[in-house]
């Protein structure tokens, strides 16, 4: 059973098991949950958005680690709930409009496969704590971006 729930949440749905790019899959799949669950709510609220990131990058920790040693690797392709946990740290705090949810998508994507300083070195730490701790960076990188734009005048 551990088993079982460890790789269904690890692998974020088993979106992780589709074959081609898996991460790049994990964040668009999360891009669309979040814009939908925006639409049914009429909006997010940011305490729940931040609350549901905490627990995806809770879950995500355990649940990679364990699919990280069952399956003798220190960071699984089949492992996407990183990338799905990074992608919304990238929405935190930002209006739910198009040009941040396909901005987002772009920049994080950036981000967690060129692993700027200090990225790269987050995949070191153990457990799932590397595995998740570097695409949260990735996040908050492609959020900072975000943000900087979004207070940019529009004209």
């Amino acid at each position: 059973m551990k088993k079982h729930l460890s790789l269904l949440f690890a692998s974020g749905l088993y979106i992780g098991l589709i074959p081609g790019a898996p991460g790049t899959y994990g964040s668009i799949a999360a891009t669309m949950a979040f814009y939908l669950v925006s639409r049914v709510g009429n909006g997010i609220v940011p305490a729940l958005h931040l609350s549901v990131t905490c627990l995806v990058s809770l879950v995500g920790i355990f649940a990679a680690a364990e699919v990280s040693r069952q399956r003798g690797e220190e960071d699984p392709r089949v492992v996407v709930i990183d990338e799905i946990a990074g992608q919304l740290v990238t929405y935190l705090f930002l209006p739910v409009r198009m040009f941040n949810l396909l901005g987002g998508l772009m920049l994080f994507r950036i981000f967690d496969i060129w692993k700027p300083f200090p990225i790269r070195r987050l995949e070191s730490l153990p457990n799932g704590v590397g595995i998740m701790a570097d695409d949260l960076l990735a996040g908050v990188y492609a959020n900072v971006i975000l943000q900087f734009l979004n207070w940019l005048p529009h004209r």
